[in-house]
């Protein structure tokens, strides 16, 4: 049953497939080939009123040959002979200025006498003697009786020059053109009336201004833009171009129909209806035979492994009968893997009797070298050790030198006192009070010389347990110790404390620290001989910083002075301990972080808890 649903499944998908784009690519062609007609109808469009334009303008530029032929030779030629030679004139009427009257009417057809007569008491002058240069107009009473004809005008100083011209000749140009056409074809003269007309709706027989194709298309777009719009009066959808030429003032109109341009995209919606099936036919076909082809090596792929699985017994498959590379492939792959599988349980077997004797002597070894962990633990220990030892001892022999310059001047001072006072009883001037005095004083200074040794003693006392404490009450307690010794060396000690965070840590271990960074910095300006011997502390928040204008740390060992034994000093003895040490309490101990850089004048060692 799960066979044979995937097999439907998978039939489902490639239908799908195949029939879901045949449906959209057949909906876009269909799209595409309204949006193709409807670009060749505009270029047919705007094609009809070009070939009419040109066609006016050829019309246009012989009669203004002609006409300027005349003008020049008036008085030589027979006006007659004129007029019958040339096919795009049927009338000449030669107006005088100054008697208002029509002083020559000549025709290509005969006129009667009455006719004649008739013509020239209708007086034409009026109206066009305000005409300032050539143009075109229309007649509704012409001289061979038609509804209309067109004039073209030629005003001179002397004379006005009417022609009537052969109006036939663009008829019959526009209903050649119809010929291969379905829309309508007007032409309008500038005053709004037509000139030629295709169609036979009476909409067309007024004024072409009233109408929405001037009022929603002329008025409102440009020339040879192809406009689709509604006809509100005619209740219908158009398509329309136009074109208004200088030379004239004629305006060229072409209007078609919106059905007749779905019309000619429905006449290919039955070809698309009786191909669509066929194709449809096609993929599904191909769909069953290919989905045949897939499912069929699946299935004995699938029988072989659920047997290889129960009963372990291997089974090849033939893969002449497969016709897919791809499954040939995967098949092939079952085959070798069968042969890998037995193979490979052999080889298991072979190793756990291997691995069994093996866990036996790897026992062993791990007891050896749990012992060779635990010995060389120990000596790490003992190394660490070691090096704080040697840390210590190096800080004792600096201490001892420090008591050294705590002690020197009280002790000159008992000395002093002591020595002013045996003067005094040996000359016999030691008076009561005076002994007393001298007694204080030595009291003072042996005072002075036991805080000393006590504040010493206090430094190097170590504490298992955290203690709350500022950064100010640390600082306080070094500069106990070192400022006498500063002050001697002519170092100057600046203060600008600002932190007032109060810290859970270790604060003789935090002292040592501060003590080793001040130390180092006197070492450093006294080996560099620096003008004005500065050391700067400087507490903001969370952290102390400790600065020197010594000259700095070169920048190719600045990554290398918190390594153990590494120092810069001439003399170790014991030193090369210190600023390891200290990262060590700060970082291990503290859980805070010892950094370092250079600043403009020196090093600056900046502690962060």
């Amino acid at each position: 049953m799960n066979n044979k649903q995937f097999d439907k499944d998978l039939l489902k998908k490639f239908l799908l497939i195949g029939i879901v784009p045949t449906v959209l690519v057949s909906s876009f062609l269909l799209g595409r080939i309204y949006f193709v007609f409807e670009d060749i109808n505009k270029k047919s469009h705007e094609k009809v009123l070009k070939d009419i334009q040109f066609y006016v303008d050829s019309l246009r530029q012989e009669i203004e040959e002609e006409t300027a032929f005349l003008q020049n030779n008036f008085q030589k030629i027979n006006l007659q002979r004129f007029i019958e030679a040339n096919d795009e004139i049927e009338t000449l009427m030669v107006f005088d200025r100054k008697t208002h009257k029509m002083i020559h009417l000549v025709s290509d057809f005969p006129l009667t006498k009455d006719e004649q007569k008739n013509y020239l008491q209708h007086n034409k002058f009026n109206q066009y003697k305000d005409i300032t240069k050539a143009s075109f107009h229309l007649l509704h009473n012409s001289i061979n009786g038609k509804n209309k004809t067109i004039s073209y005008v030629i005003p001179t100083q002397k004379y006005i020059f009417i022609f009537d011209i052969n109006f036939d000749l663009l008829e019959d140009f526009v209903k050649y053109v119809k010929q291969s056409i379905d829309y309508i074809i007007l032409v309008v003269d500038k005053n709004g009336n037509y000139l030629i007309n295709t169609s036979n709706e009476p909409y067309f027989h007024n004024n072409f201004f009233t109408t929405e194709y001037y009022t929603k298309v002329v008025q409102k777009y440009s020339p040879l833009e192809y406009v689709e719009f509604f006809n509100d009066e005619q209740d219908i959808d158009n398509f329309m171009v136009y074109y208004q030429s200088d030379s004239t003032g004629w305006t060229f109109v072409t209007i078609e129909d919106y059905d007749s341009l779905d019309d000619q995209v429905l006449a290919l919606l039955p070809f698309i209806i009786i191909l669509l099936p066929l194709i449809i036919f096609g993929i599904l076909s191909s769909a069953k035979q290919f989905t045949h082809k897939i499912v069929t090596p699946l299935e004995i792929l699938i029988a072989k492994m659920e047997e290889f699985a129960t009963v372990n017994n291997p089974q090849k498959i033939d893969t002449k009968t497969i016709e897919y590379s791809l499954f040939k492939r995967i098949i092939e792959s079952f085959n070798t893997m069968q042969d890998k599988i037995l193979k490979r349980e052999q080889e298991l077997e072979e190793s756990n009797k291997l691995l069994l004797q093996k866990t036996k002597e790897v026992s062993s070894l791990n007891e050896t070298l749990q012992q060779r962990v635990e010995q060389e633990i120990e000596k790490n220990r003992k190394k660490d050790q070691q090096m704080i030892q040697q840390s210590r001892l190096a800080q004792m022999g600096e201490m001892i030198s420090m008591i050294a310059h705590q002690w020197r001047q009280p002790l000159a001072a008992i000395g002093a006192v002591s020595a002013s006072l045996e003067m005094k009883v040996r000359l016999k001037k030691a008076d009561d009070e005076t002994v007393i005095t001298h007694i204080k004083k030595i009291s003072s200074y042996t005072q002075h010389l036991s805080k000393t040794i006590d504040d010493f003693r206090d430094f190097f006392k170590t504490t298992k347990e955290k203690k709350s404490i500022t950064y100010s009450e640390i600082i306080e307690s070094v500069l106990n110790i070192v400022e006498s010794s500063l002050e001697n060396k002519n170092i100057k000690i600046i203060q600008n404390l600002e932190s007032t965070t109060v810290f859970k840590t270790y604060p003789n271990e935090l002292k040592q620290v501060l003590l080793n960074l001040i130390k180092n910095a006197e070492d450093a300006l006294l080996e560099n001989n620096s003008a004005n011997p500065t050391i700067t502390i400087t507490t903001q928040e969370n952290r102390l910083m400790v600065e020197d204008n010594g000259g700095g740390i070169a920048e190719d060992i600045l990554s290398k002075i918190f390594d153990p034994y590494f120092s810069t000093k001439n003399e170790k003895n014991g030193a090369g301990l210190g600023l390891y040490m200290s990262k060590m309490i700060v970082e291990e101990h503290c859980g805070g972080k010892l950094e370092v850089q250079n600043t403009k004048d020196g090093a600056l060692f900046t502690i962060v808890l």
